[in-house]
């Protein structure tokens, strides 16, 4: 009887694993397994559910860092990022919903940064890419300054 239930749980991890994409109850598939073994040779319930509990816990432990790294896609940085901090000129008034800049001798479209608009003709600094987007804010005080001494 207890072959069954084990079996049965590791069925309902399986199917809960093959479900999801963030290694949720690879572990307890295995400490399932675990419990399978012990029930076949015969233990006791409670010796069962230890084997369970602890093998699925010291899979989750051992195992899932090194899986996490193999499996799970790493978010490697483009040469887009080296936009961030790059100074922009507004080329349409940008707002949290639309707005263009040229950046890197491009134009792009941009989104608001920060609470107060920015108007055509101002410059600007790109704060980050946001898909196809360059999100943008108000240049400090500073570069401003060193903006206008370069004109």
């Amino acid at each position: 009887m207890g072959m069954w239930v084990w079996l049965g749980i590791f069925v309902v991890f399986v199917i809960v694993e093959a479900a999801t994409t963030e290694l949720v109850s690879l572990w307890f598939c295995v400490g399932s397994l675990a419990g399978l073994v012990a029930a076949g040779v015969g233990t006791p319930m409670w010796t069962q559910i230890m084997f369970f509990v602890v093998t699925g816990f010291a899979s989750l432990l051992i195992l899932r860092p090194p899986l996490k790294k193999k499996l799970m896609p790493a978010i490697s940085k483009t040469n887009l990022d080296r936009l961030a901090g790059m100074e922009a000129v507004v080329i349409e008034d940008v707002t949290a919903i639309s707005g263009a800049v040229r950046a890197d001798g491009k134009e792009w479209n941009a989104r608001l940064h920060g609470a107060e608009a920015i108007t055509a003709g101002e410059q600007c600094v790109v704060v980050e890419l946001s898909g196809n987007k360059l999100l943008v804010g108000k240049a400090p005080v500073e570069k401003m300054r060193e903006w206008q001494k370069e004109d």
